[in-house]
């Protein structure tokens, strides 16, 4: 599913597009040339991606009658391209499994996730739990716009209108419990995992209303 939609993203002009500049700068007639679209065309799209963070002007070429203005994608552009890693992760995981006991593979996966996360543990400074999590949302949601801090009937939660490991945890979902025990471990209190691995995978994590505050 993910790949048709990543397919059908890239084929759009908008999409084209991308696909141009990620193969390496381009000016609005190079542009223009290899779309078959107009100069307003390919300049309309251009200023809306710029607005989105997702394409910037890289500097002045040299022309016949005068400079053009080469365009690149942003680091923000380039996540948008299809990554071959979430089938790394789905390898990997199968092969520990394979090869080693299951707690084992767990510690492993677990501590994984510890490294992860552990570069933000001196930085949750506030002493309650509640306040802590609030610090970490803050930190999340400079890296993902979709992630919200909600306040649930089960208690506080972390919700993300995605998962980043849906192909890993459809077929694993012991690794949302691991990441639960792990954000628990960040945050000084029981936290229970809740996502939601169904058509479209969600995250949620709540912390327990019953443990320290």
């Amino acid at each position: 599913m993910a790949q048709d939609e990543d397919q059908r993203r890239f084929d759009t002009t908008r999409g084209k597009l991308l696909l141009l500049l990620c193969n390496g700068p381009r000016t609005v007639n190079e542009l223009l040339q290899e779309l078959g679209v107009t100069d307003n065309a390919v300049r309309s799209h251009l200023a809306n991606l710029q607005q989105s963070g997702l394409v910037r002007p890289l500097g002045l070429r040299a022309g016949t009658r005068k400079p053009h203005v080469d365009y690149e994608l942003t680091p923000k552009a380039r996540r948008l391209f299809p990554q071959a890693h979430d089938q790394v992760l789905r390898a990997l995981i199968s092969v520990l499994q394979e090869r080693l006991p299951k707690e084992q593979a767990a510690g492993l996966l677990k501590e994984t996730a510890r490294r992860l996360l552990g570069g933000w543990t001196d930085q949750l400074s506030a002493p309650a739990p509640r306040d802590r999590l609030t610090q970490l949302f803050r930190k999340l949601r400079r890296l993902d716009a979709g992630v919200t801090l909600e306040e649930s009937p089960h208690g506080p939660a972390l919700r993300a209108c995605g998962c980043p490991l849906a192909s890993v945890t459809a077929e694993n979902p012991e690794v949302c419990a691991l990441l639960a025990e792990v954000l628990g471990e960040l945050l000084g209190t029981p936290v229970r995992e809740r996502c939601d691995r169904h058509d479209v995978p969600r995250c949620c994590f709540e912390l327990d209303p019953g443990g320290p505050r």
